[in-house]
């Protein structure tokens, strides 16, 4: 009898450890102040981890049973704990690109910017490409007094890059400033020039009261000379893609959805995936300027990973520019524009175009609108394809920005 207590004792023991031995964490945080977004228990003190999943949320004392032999513990020491952020409108190589490129995020003055370049121009081979990205006229201290239409010019940015043609893309990404040497290659000329004026549909050259190109490119302009800069090499796009993943985990980005995204930039990230190096879930929007690709992306269908680490299945749309450089599409005139309301960057029927085909095929799509006669438009292409395809309930199509909208729209949002 002795015996058959023993082994039923025994059996208990290896029972209980097995039982357990399934919820034993891989990693737990303890002795901190961890916000849970859960309006019933908004804060908590600890939490265990297992296989990239939360075991349990909970008090320091009562997460002490999910710590075994190989747990990683972590102690807070107080320090604030949150979810990882998900960051729903970015560009990710082109935060990697800032920092491989010069950086003009912080610079206070035309003069520092120039100053920025010149430095870099002194370190550059003749004909080499200088480029940059986050310059913006508005934050600056105050604008050199031969500002054009409330912009820089290109006189000192050319003055000290005789020998190398410049390309610094605006903080908005709406626009770019170049130097005299990109604009003879792209063939943008000066007043008097036997070469024909350069205009592109959906873009402005600014150009001083005697014709004159200042330098400053909008919108679709900016292709003149952004399509010159040769491509990157493979190894430049992996230090990007590793440097602007790097800045995503520093600032808590867990989840990243990129606004329009091309087929290098998917075989990249599928690359890291493979290689255990992505470190944040991606959301990929193809980008609408690439025709092939959207066609191409028609024909395969949306790409749903299971593990949400590379997802593509959404279409960005550019329908309209930025309110700076007065790109946005108005109802009504600029006050420090009479006579302009901005433009379309893209044909609105292309916004029915691809919300059918989304609709049809299971894309989510997502248009560029700043301006309140784009978002009426878009906004008018929407409720119309939804009206076609009334089968398709979860569609969950958007509008980014949103940003200047006319009274009578902005309860639609709502009611689609």
């Amino acid at each position: 009898m002795k015996n058959i207590y023993t082994l039923i004792i025994l059996g208990l023991f290896f029972v209980s450890c097995s039982s357990n031995s399934g919820n034993i964490a891989d990693k737990v945080f303890i002795n901190g102040t961890i916000y849970t977004v859960d309006e019933a228990n908004p804060t908590a003190q600890a939490v265990a981890v297992k296989d990239g999943l939360i075991l349990s949320v909970g008090s320091t004392e009562n997460i002490q049973e999910y710590i075994g032999n190989g747990t990683e513990v972590i102690d807070l020491q107080g320090r604030t704990m949150t979810p990882g952020f998900i960051e729903s409108h970015a560009h990710l190589m082109g935060i990697g690109y800032n920092k491989l490129d010069i950086d003009l995020m912080d610079v206070q003055t035309y003069e520092e910017l120039i100053e920025k370049v010149a430095e870099a121009a002194g370190q550059a081979e003749p004909g080499e490409w200088i480029t940059g990205r986050g310059w913006h006229q508005d934050k600056w201290l105050k604008l050199p007094e031969n500002a054009v239409k409330g912009f820089q010019t290109h006189k000192e940015l050319s003055e000290v890059t005789p020998d190398n043609p410049v390309y610094l893309a605006h903080a908005s990404g709406h626009a770019s400033f170049v130097n005299q040497k990109a604009m003879e290659m792209a063939g943008i000329t000066p007043l008097g020039s036997e070469n024909p004026r350069q205009e592109v549909e959906g873009g402005e050259v600014l150009r001083d009261d005697l014709g004159n190109p200042t330098g400053v490119l909008v919108e679709r302009a900016s292709t003149l000379v952004s399509k010159l800069i040769p491509e990157d090499t493979p190894e430049r796009q992996e230090k990007a893609l590793e440097l602007a993943l790097q800045e995503l985990a520093e600032k808590g980005i867990t989840s990243f959805h990129d606004a329009g995204g091309d087929q290098r930039l998917i075989d990249l990230l599928e690359k890291f995936q493979s290689e255990g190096k992505l470190t944040s879930r991606m959301y990929v929007m193809l980008s609408s300027r690439i025709p092939e690709l959207i066609e191409a992306w028609y024909q395969k269908g949306p790409k749903i990973d299971p593990d949400h680490m590379v997802t593509v299945r959404a279409i960005k749309l550019n329908m309209d520019g930025a309110l700076g450089p007065w790109g946005a599409w108005l109802l009504e005139d600029y006050e420090d524009k009479p006579g302009a309301r901005g433009h379309e960057t893209m044909p609105i029927n292309l916004v029915s175009q691809v919300s059918e085909k989304g609709l049809e095929l299971g894309f989510q799509v997502c248009s560029h609108a700043i301006g309140d006669r784009t978002n009426r438009e878009v906004l008018d292409r929407y409720e119309a394809a939804f009206a076609k395809f009334p089968e398709a309930k979860d569609h969950r199509f958007r509008i980014e920005h949103a940003q200047h909208l006319h009274p009578d729209d902005i309860s639609r949002f709502g009611e689609m």
